[in-house]
């Protein structure tokens, strides 16, 4: 196993534009303010719509609360952490505070969310969507641009199989979104590594990458002490059959026989039988954390080492924490399932991409 050590609607026509722009800057917004919501069904999707928020903007973010890890996180979460003019309500995406509500810009943590759809397509049937801006969504944020970056095709998660209605609604959806790429309304804030044929096709239907690196999360309290034994992130990629449950399993004893006791970090989605299997082994202590482990492991000492498969925490603690090493272990072509497309592992196993410093 190879480590690699990380350091529609027609929606008016295109105007001209600087494709690399710097958010809030953009040409002929006369408004003093803008008027915001953000859909966010995911602990990163969260932080990332912070991340986006603009100082002379009003941003409302909607919370899905009921999607899997989201309570804990949001019941961790100190209120008194929100940016001036950001407020929280814990609610998920509805037609109806979009109806009410003439909104100058949408941030979509999951673009292939269902209820997302039914929002957008209920509120927005006939009429003009305002800029839409696409947050990180984990590794799965690639697959998503490379959708939108399509001439056609439903926003449909790898592996995801809808009704009928569903595939109806989101094709309708992206033939929005790319609508609006070619309007120039369409931008992508990431502070995910981006290839060059990613970021030159996105670029191409006239959308925007902006860039961040977690400023406002470096701001924030990190809400207790850091081990110092070896913290291990936990993946989904076995709890989501991606990979052979018992071969990750295999890759943690491996860690443990060679480096001793760890720390591990379960990811949201791992099972409840699985934890309490690796808890069995002396050398394993469990640490679950309702706050995102970014916030966890953010100020580890210099010369810590966090261990880790290919997963979006790997690259954000890379950006966090230059002094500390990651390592990350290569998905084996043995392990895939077969569940997952070519183009996901590819992705996966693409950690070592130096991303593009657009601004």
């Amino acid at each position: 196993m190879a480590e690699l050590l990380m350091t529609a609607k027609n929606d008016t026509p295109k105007p001209d534009k600087k494709p690399d722009e710097k958010p809030g800057k953009r040409p002929g917004n006369k408004r003093t303010r803008l008027a915001s919501v953000a859909f966010v069904e995911s602990p990163l999707q969260f932080l990332s719509a912070l991340e986006s928020h603009e100082p002379h903007e009003d941003l409302l973010i909607r919370a899905r609360a009921n999607a899997k890890g989201m309570t804990s996180f949001l019941d961790a979460f100190d209120t008194s952490w929100l940016p001036e003019n950001v407020r929280l309500e814990r609610e998920g995406a509805k037609p109806g505070v979009l109806r009410k509500a003439n909104f100058d810009r949408i941030y979509l943590g999951d673009a292939c969310s269902g209820q997302v759809h039914k929002a957008l397509s209920l509120a927005y049937l006939e009429r003009r969507m305002p800029e839409v801006v696409i947050l990180d969504d984990g590794l799965a944020t690639y697959s998503t641009v490379e959708i939108l970056t399509a001439k056609r095709g439903p926003l449909v998660r790898p592996r995801q199989k809808l009704k009928a209605s569903r595939t109806v609604m989101a094709a309708h959806v992206a033939d929005r979104l790319r609508g609006l790429a070619m309007a120039g309304r369409l931008r992508w804030h990431t502070a995910l590594p981006v290839s060059k044929p990613l970021r030159k096709a996105f670029l191409k239907t006239g959308g925007e990458i902006t860039r961040h690196r977690f400023e406002h999360l470096q701001t924030l309290p990190t809400g207790g002490s850091h081990p110092r034994d070896n913290p291990v992130i936990g993946s989904a990629l076995a709890a989501d059959g991606l990979i052979d449950a018992a071969a990750y399993r295999v890759w943690v004893d491996e860690i443990t026989d060679t480096h001793g006791s760890i720390t591990y970090y379960p990811h949201r989605r791992e099972t409840d039988e699985f934890l309490a299997d690796l808890a069995r082994d002396d050398r394993v202590r469990i640490k679950h954390v309702g706050l995102p482990i970014e916030l966890r492991l953010v100020n580890l000492p210099p010369g810590s080492t966090i261990r880790s498969l290919p997963s979006t925490a790997a690259v954000s603690l890379a950006v966090l924490n230059p002094d500390v090493t990651i390592s990350v272990t290569e998905v084996p072509a043995q392990w895939w399932t077969g569940a997952s497309p070519d183009s996901l592992r590819k992705s996966l196993n693409a950690q070592a991409v130096k991303a593009d410093v657009d601004s």
